[in-house]
């Protein structure tokens, strides 16, 4: 063992301030603003380990990856296996047209360690980003063994922490105490009890080889879990990371980690639209008929919303039969002439998207349905039911979304699926659900504002949002109009849909419903105003020289103060909406000056949105 911890010492290459020898491990890595330290070392029972500092204050003292092939339950990452240690830095930006950032950094610094056994080659790789970790595998396996079991355990030294997650992607949230046993699907939140620590533990770039990642709790313990590869001789492992701050602006800061550890687009994506979506709903043939979708057609027109979806129930055998082998996907139920409403569409300017689920893709071949799509003019699709349990389920999504890239088509994953960033190399993957939507009209701001720190941690996300009628309540909501204005703005869908179980006759009030022409569904920049799980959240975005300011409330009241000059530096005139009793919306607009400081007062369940542009525009 001497004589490979010699070798080890040997083999560091580069020992800058970043990457130092550390003569109690292996090697260190430290973040590019050098306040976040990663420790390699050698456990007593020969593993690789490392721990996370930030501010010289330890995070996790050990944290552990576990790889094993064939079912041999033995740990492929050993000291005994190591073959050389290698380190890069990268300082770079992503550029998108399609996200909440146009520009965000790519900055970090790695190591990789390489154990060889035999012909079986693993690199561990180790990043350093200024707002958190992260660690994957990349293999060469001449052999084709199949992963028996693929996770990383974080012990965090709080013990006054508590873990916030769900245990399916609909159920809403659980929390646990650190020391408690506990179950969920990434991602996790972690949160100190004094308010000093938010932490994100997610998986990143899992295309189609795994499962979905699965989390358990235990004892101050964290372990991000994968099983169920495909036999392929060179591949790579979804990453596991963790974004961790002390305060929700640096904690929100840190989702551009998802996007660096993604692959970029390798072709043209120019062709891709996002925009606003009008549903078209029925549960019965008679719903679908031509002319009740010029209806919707019109009033997205009006509403200058960008797309109509055909929802469930248009195709095939109808609504009660969607998940029929037989109801087929490219045909039209009796009442629907779609080539004449798509012909329609196009004259008011709107493309339409059509849903189709699992069922019907597995059944009649994908690439040929989705080609008929295509030709008929169709701008876009919707995948139910799709549940990324296992590889089967990413296979098909990945195939499915890369054919509707060639094919010119946008695509919405809905009910289970969740992107773990994969957007970044599919841009026409605009958004998918995988959470608990707004079609549970019993959501709360209990759960709202929880959801800017898990789920929209992890990419875009389809909420689904609702709104009521004009005149009365249809729906009954547990949160107001304004916080269904606000969460438009607050929840980043690059498509958007809105007015999920509304219908064009409510809304005679125009002045009610005029923010949702105007907002856009990507940005130019962001800033956090502040917010906390479960407490509030307020959030700034900038599209051109607008700024929207979008603010909610949980289940207590909460007081906003907001200081102008965080946003621009010149006078500005503000439109406020906000809520005027839990049925209506109140308008105000008044100059204001970057010295200005804007209170907001919001009741429970309430929001807010300010619309700031410069004076005379």
């Amino acid at each position: 063992m001497t004589r490979i911890l010699l070798i080890l010492l040997t083999i560091i290459a580069f020992n800058g301030a970043n990457f130092a020898q550390n003569t109690h491990g292996i090697a260190s890595v430290k973040s590019p603003d050098g306040h976040t330290s990663i420790i390699i070392y050698k456990t007593s029972d020969t593993s690789i380990a490392f721990s996370v500092s930030r501010h010289q204050k330890i995070y996790i003292d050990s944290a552990t990856t576990f790889i094993s092939f064939g079912k041999t339950n033995r740990n492929a990452i050993k000291p005994i296996y190591l073959n050389n240690i290698r380190n890069t830095s990268k300082r770079d930006t992503i550029r998108t047209n399609f996200g909440e950032r146009k520009v965000q950094p790519d900055h970090y610094n790695e190591t990789a360690i390489t154990f060889k056994d035999g012909q079986l080659v693993n690199t561990l790789k180790i990043r350093a980003y200024n707002h958190g970790f992260a660690t994957s595998v990349e293999i060469t396996n001449p052999q084709k063994l199949t992963v028996d079991d693929y996770h990383t355990t974080y012990h965090w030294t709080n013990n006054r922490i508590y873990h916030l997650f769900d245990t399916k992607s609909e159920n809403g949230y659980n929390s646990v105490l650190g020391k408690d046993q506990a179950s969920a699907i990434a991602p996790l939140l972690t949160v100190s009890l004094g308010d000093t620590l938010l932490a994100l533990t997610n998986e990143a770039a899992n295309y189609e080889f795994f499962s979905r990642a699965k989390l358990w709790m235990s004892n101050y313990d964290v372990t991000i879990s994968q099983s169920g590869l495909y036999q392929i001789a060179n591949y790579y492992t979804p990453w596991h990371y963790v974004i961790f701050a002390d305060n929700a602006n640096d904690f929100i800061e840190g989702k551009y980690l998802l996007y660096s550890l993604n692959f970029k687009p390798t072709g043209n994506y120019n062709w891709v639209k996002p925009g606003k979506v009008y549903r078209h709903v029925g549960n019965k043939d008679s719903d679908f008929a031509t002319d009740r979708v010029k209806i919707s057609i019109d009033f997205a027109a009006k509403m200058k919303f960008q797309y109509v979806l055909l929802d469930n129930g248009w195709y095939g055998l109808g609504y009660d039969n969607e998940f029929d082998p037989a109801s087929d996907p490219t045909k039209t139920v009796s009442t629907l002439n779609l080539p004449e409403a798509i012909k329609y569409a196009k004259q008011k300017g709107i493309g339409i998207i059509v849903y189709a689920n699992k069922t019907a893709l597995t059944e009649f071949p994908a690439d040929s349905v989705l080609t008929i799509y295509s030709k008929l003019g169709i701008k876009g699709i919707k995948l139910g039911f799709f549940k990324n349990r296992n590889p089967i389920d990413n296979v098909l999504a990945s195939r499915i979304i890369t054919k509707c890239a060639s094919l010119g088509l946008v695509v919405n994953v809905h009910d289970e699926y969740r992107s773990t960033g994969v957007e970044r190399l599919y841009p026409n993957l605009l958004t998918c659900e995988g959470l608990r939507g707004n079609e549970y009209l019993d959501n709360t701001g209990n759960h709202t504002t929880l959801l800017p720190f898990t789920r929209y941690m992890t990419g875009a996300a389809d909420y689904t949002i609702c709104y009521e009628d004009a005149t009365e309540s249809h729906l009954n909501l547990q949160t107001t109009k304004a916080h269904q204005l606000a969460l438009s703005i607050i929840l980043f869908s690059p498509l958007q849909h809105i007015f999920w179980y509304g219908s064009p006759d409510w809304y005679s009030n125009e002045m009610e419903i005029e923010l949702f022409k105007i907002i856009p569904t990507v940005w130019d920049d962001f800033k956090i105003i502040g917010g906390f799980p479960r407490r509030y959240f307020s959030i700034a975005r900038r599209k051109g020289d607008t700024w929207y300011v979008a603010s909610i409330a949980g289940l207590l009241q909460t007081e906003i103060e907001f200081p102008l000059s965080k946003i621009t530096s010149h006078p500005c005139t503000v439109t406020h909406y906000e809520d005027s009793g839990n049925q209506s919306i109140k308008k105000t607009s008044f100059p204001a000056t970057p010295s200005d400081i804007i209170k907001i007062s919001l009741p429970p369940n309430s929001g807010s949105v300010m619309v700031i542009e410069p004076r005379g525009k």
